[in-house]
């Protein structure tokens, strides 16, 4: 009886401790070249892309090194009646009631409002190793009303040593590949957030108290992984990303990082953490490769498994849908177009060289089905990198 009454203790203990987890949902860069195209790239990506996308893709033709790729992103809706009040307010002429009603305005109307950025650099070589470092950021705020709003901030810091293998029979041809990464994390808590009415009106009257910001911050290490599959311009790929041990986080106050304490970033916690995993399936095509008109196209489905216990797998198919296509033309236009979750999106970009610039207008679902909550934003991106 002892026996069985310790074991189920421990398994209550043990599933209390899961509950007790928080679970740490991935970070993914709004690049522009991705959102231009629907969200899609993240299965058939390439070269520097494939830090964030399907690790095959490292397995490349060419060698690619990548000094800077640097992203940025807002949520706001590209109108000109918001980049009128986006002007007024960088030229300080908006008063501070006219900049607490278009906040609430964007939170309600766009279903949030917010920005992001990321940065990194690295390595592909034609062998399909990769070795290359990237952080990201994004901070959204979101709620019914400006009043009962609330504020998430996640950033992410990754060192990532990849590998793939590419094998060719005939017209038949593989690409596997995983990585290994080691990362720190530091977010809000994702269940509370921060109150941002509070926070914003702490800031226009100067009072904002940066202690009562608190962050929860901890390293851990994740693992990467997937496949494409290719008969000749038509691809098949799969992507499984974010598997990693549990890890342990601790927390910190915004005062912390002004005070430019950085013994305060803690290594480890008490506060168990984990990332949650996900899985994106995905077709191409692409024609006329490294010719003068060069057009592609792809569909990308984000957690596959779960169609198949789906009670409705049409809706919930276009409800986890991206859909885009990229014209190449003379090898340095890009010209982009999208459907990402029922939103169209577009995009273009130039290749000059080593140096690439790119914008997209975009807007992703956040509702229960494609077209419920749409909140648009737009991207811009420039790298500097040597070899595609």
């Amino acid at each position: 009886m002892k026996r069985k009454a310790l074991i189920v203790i421990l398994s209550i203990a043990a599933l209390a401790s899961a509950s007790a987890q928080i679970k740490f949902s991935q970070i993914m860069p709004k690049d522009a070249r991705s959102m231009g195209m629907g969200g899609t790239f993240r299965v058939f990506s390439q070269g520097y892309s494939s830090f964030f996308g399907n690790p095959a893709g490292f397995a490349g033709s060419t060698s690619s090194l990548t000094i800077a790729d640097v992203s940025a992103w807002a949520y706001l809706a590209p109108t000109s009646e918001n980049l009128g009040r986006v002007q007024k307010i960088i030229s300080k002429t908006a008063s501070d009631a006219d900049i607490t009603n278009w906040a609430g305005d964007w939170i309600v109307k766009n279903h949030g409002l917010g920005a992001g950025a990321s940065v990194g650099g690295g390595w592909v070589g034609k062998k399909g190793i990769a070795v290359g470092v990237t952080l990201v950021t994004d901070e959204v705020a979101y709620g019914d009303s400006l009043l009962g709003s609330k504020l998430v901030s996640a950033t992410q810091a990754n060192a990532v040593i990849g590998l793939a293998y590419p094998i060719n029979l005939g017209p038949v041809w593989f690409r596997v590949g995983a990585d290994g990464r080691v990362f720190y994390r530091v977010q809000s808590d994702p269940t509370t957030g921060w109150p941002f009415s509070t926070i914003l009106n702490d800031y226009l009257n100067g009072s904002i108290s940066y202690s009562s910001i608190k962050f929860l911050g901890g390293y851990g290490f994740a693992a990467d992984a997937g496949l494409v599959f290719g008969i000749g311009p038509v691809m098949l790929g799969f992507t499984a990303r974010d598997f990693g041990l549990e890890f342990k986080v601790g927390s910190f106050t915004a005062q912390d990082i002004i005070d430019k304490n950085i013994g305060a970033l803690p290594l480890s916690g008490t506060t168990a953490a984990a990332l949650t995993p996900s899985y994106t399936a995905g077709l191409g095509l692409r024609l006329f490769e490294n010719t003068k008109f060069e057009p592609s196209v792809y569909a990308e489905v984000d957690d596959p498994i779960a169609l198949f216990s789906s009670s409705d797998i049409f809706t919930d198919l276009l409800k986890s849908l991206h859909a885009g296509a990229q014209l190449r033309i003379l090898n340095f236009l890009n010209i982009r177009g999208g459907l990402n979750k029922g939103w169209y999106s577009v995009g273009a970009g130039f290749d000059l060289s080593f140096l690439e610039i790119d914008a997209a207008f975009f807007t992703e679902e956040l509702g229960a089905y494609p077209g419920d909550k749409g909140r648009s934003g737009m991207s811009v991106q420039a790298a500097i990198r040597f070899g595609r």
